[in-house]
């Protein structure tokens, strides 16, 4: 019964211009408080990518860090870490950021957040 209704209701919007498409999607978010906009950018700033910038003077220690953060074998990681402006790892939360920032840190690593 469900899909009926979703299908007919479906199969009326697909008959309404792009005005009267717009002003229904505002409506809908007027009577739902939704934001759809809002909605989306919230959730992309939620997850975060982590870019390694400078190496430091302990070079063997953060290999060992990146390598136990990405789960890469030890060329994999010395070959990261040597590459300017490498990608450490993507799509991650504000919590796991943190941890992460803050062990290549303390082995004098520095790193930039996107």
């Amino acid at each position: 019964m469900k899909n009926i209704l979703i299908e007919n209701i479906l199969e009326l919007i697909s008959k309404l211009n792009l005005l009267e498409l717009s002003d229904l999607i505002n409506k809908i978010e007027q009577k739902f408080n939704l934001k759809i906009d809002n909605n989306i950018e919230e959730i992309k700033k939620n997850k975060f990518d982590i870019f390694l910038k400078e190496v430091g003077d302990k070079k063997i220690n953060l290999i060992k860090v990146i390598k136990e953060i990405t789960n890469l074998s030890l060329k994999e990681s010395k070959d990261l870490v040597e590459k300017k402006n490498s990608l450490i790892k993507s799509n991650l939360s504000k919590e796991q950021c943190d941890e992460i920032v803050k062990k290549i840190n303390n082995v004098g690593g520095k790193v930039e957040i996107k």
